[in-house]
């Protein structure tokens, strides 16, 4: 059995695409060690989780990023430069086994895995100097990979492009196939009426990802007409200014994070996802949000900005609605009036469609393809 070490920089707590590589490779023959960071002192040091084993190791009990980074890499590379196949994920986690393979066990084979386009992320605007050594860095160690897995095509030929390397695989952040049973858990919470349109946004809470936009959308919305209703599933630091914001608002609602196991019935919950990332960075304009594929399987059609891989997707399916980027926040509030329960079932029978060909199955494939080759 080939032992896989899958290198993490966070506590995995709500890494869903990490979980469904982990569990794929391990329910099909491959020894699988997770090994992350232990910041949050109550998650156990090792546990079994769906059959692969998680390690966690203190990198220090104050969170400098440098420093780390640091003492993650040499944890890493203390305790498994001997292992013989290595899973990065993202740039955070190739410098270890950069190293491991270079200087200690020159059989040992790397498969990186680009969650974002990764040195064009969100992080580095405003901040060439570390941008351009991310580049550099990521310029000398992507040469020792062995197979290269990106998110979107876009990235995927940048990296050709930038790098000259052989075009990644792509592995889509699509879930597991499922057909949803519709609920209504958040009418439920919030005591929301049958015939309000609930529009949804999920995940982290960043700067950048239309949060505080949808806001001021829904509130102009709501001093009009309540029917169209804001659900705020997300979670993050400075979300407390977000929470005062909409205290008292009869249209927008926040809850709080849910887990990886019953996320899906709260997305289903809804009658659109409407997701307005902002365009201030290549990572955010070739992103193909694993968000979009959870609107897909629960059914659910989306509006979404004009960006290249997220319009072009929605464009292409015919699954919902592009807000181009001159569109003020007016138009925004026309566009989302004119939304009907009728149109919203009008959409079913194409996310039928795209559900049964956006599934991880299809994905696994491909990952299984990659590892059955290195």
């Amino acid at each position: 059995m080939k032992k896989i070490t899958n290198l993490l920089f966070n506590d995995f707590t709500n890494d869903n695409r990490v979980l469904k590589i982990s569990r794929s490779l391990q329910n099909n023959g491959y020894d699988v060690t997770l090994v992350t960071t232990h910041f949050d002192k109550e998650l156990p040091k090792e546990e079994i989780i769906e059959g692969f084993k998680v390690k966690r190791f203190n990198v220090g009990r104050v969170k400098i990023l440098p420093l780390n980074l640091i003492l993650f890499w040499i944890v890493v590379i203390k305790n498994f430069r001997k292992e013989n196949i290595f899973h990065c994920n993202d740039l955070y986690a190739l410098p270890p086994a950069y190293i491991i393979k270079k200087f200690f066990n020159k059989k040992a084979k790397i498969v990186y895995d680009c969650h974002e386009h990764e040195t064009e992320a969100r992080i580095y605007i405003g901040k060439p100097v570390i941008k351009f050594f991310a580049k550099m860095f990521e310029k000398v160690m992507i040469k020792e990979a062995d197979k290269v897995i990106t998110v979107s095509e876009s990235i995927a030929d940048d990296y050709v492009k930038i790098y000259g390397i052989e075009k990644p695989s792509l592995v889509l952040n699509c879930p597991v196939y499922r057909v949803e049973k519709k609920e209504d858990l958040f009418r439920e919470k919030f005591n929301i009426p049958k015939d309000k349109i609930l529009f949804l946004y999920h995940g982290a809470y960043l700067k950048g990802r239309g949060v505080e936009t949808l806001v001021n959308i829904f509130k102009e919305l709501g001093d009009r007409d309540d029917k169209f209703v804001l659900i705020l599933l997300i979670y993050g630091e400075g979300l407390e200014s977000i929470k005062e914001e909409i205290k008292g608002s009869k249209n927008i609602f926040w809850h709080e994070k849910v887990g990886l196991d019953e996320y899906m019935r709260y997305i289903s919950s809804v009658d659109w996802g409407i997701f307005l990332l902002e365009n201030t960075c290549k990572s955010y304009n070739y992103s193909l949000a694993n968000k979009l594929f959870d609107y897909m399987i629960a059914r659910v059609p989306v509006i979404v900005s004009d960006l290249k891989e997220m319009g072009n997707f929605v464009n292409k399916y015919k699954v919902g609605h592009i807000i181009p980027d001159s569109y003020s926040d007016e138009d925004i509030v026309k566009l989302l009036k004119k939304v009907s329960q009728e149109e919203t079932e009008y959409y079913q029978s194409q996310l039928d469609l795209v559900a049964k060909r956006y599934k991880w199955e299809e994905q696994e494939k491909v990952l299984l393809k990659i590892y059955n080759s290195v």
